[in-house]
């Protein structure tokens, strides 16, 4: 019996997937995340989406293994996840009064195969004071995000304008794997 399984244990990844109508379980995927020289960030971010895939040991041909990686750009600079609260200050202070690129990468395996695809999007933030970023790191939400931010979260009062694929900027492009999951 074919399984739909999820290869990351980010709580936002887990929501979205249940949009696409499809039944995945979730597994965690023990992959390396450390980037080298890529030719472009699209392949880069592919990439790691296909070795969380690579890390789901126990499952068939017949299964259906989704991996995805969000990757935070202002001035071909990568934001990553802040670690602390120095990092995340200063990550909100470059997205301040700017427009960023978000890019989520995927890699769908089935039979044997992987498809990699990825999503974008222009997000627009306000400026922001030192107080409203101080009050932000304050509620726990920049870390273990991309950027040091959720849009979803308290981090929408921030936002001006997206161009381009909203639930990317959450971490899993929910129309585009629906749609390469109606394929399969």
């Amino acid at each position: 019996m074919k399984r739909y399984v999820l290869a990351s244990t980010s709580p936002r990844r887990h929501e979205l997937i249940k949009l696409t109508g499809f039944d995945f379980e979730t597994r965690s995927p023990d992959a390396d995340e450390t980037v080298g020289e890529y030719d472009n960030h699209a392949d880069m971010i592919m990439e790691i989406a296909e070795r969380k895939v690579d890390a789901i040991k126990d499952v068939t041909d017949e299964d259906i293994v989704l991996g995805c990686d969000t990757l935070v750009m202002v001035d071909e600079e990568m934001l990553a996840k802040p670690l602390h609260e120095d990092e995340a200050r200063s990550m909100l202070k470059k997205l301040s009064g700017r427009t960023h690129q978000v890019i989520t990468g995927c890699a769908l395996r089935h039979a044997g195969k992987t498809q990699r695809f990825h999503e974008e999007a222009f997000v627009n933030f306000s400026r922001l004071t030192d107080e409203e970023i101080k009050e932000y790191i304050a509620t726990g939400e920049p870390f273990g995000k991309a950027g040091g931010y959720a849009v979803q979260g308290f981090a929408a009062r921030f936002v001006n304008a997206i161009s381009g694929d909203y639930y990317s900027v959450m971490g899993l492009p929910v129309s585009r794997v629906y749609r390469e999951l109606k394929k399969l």
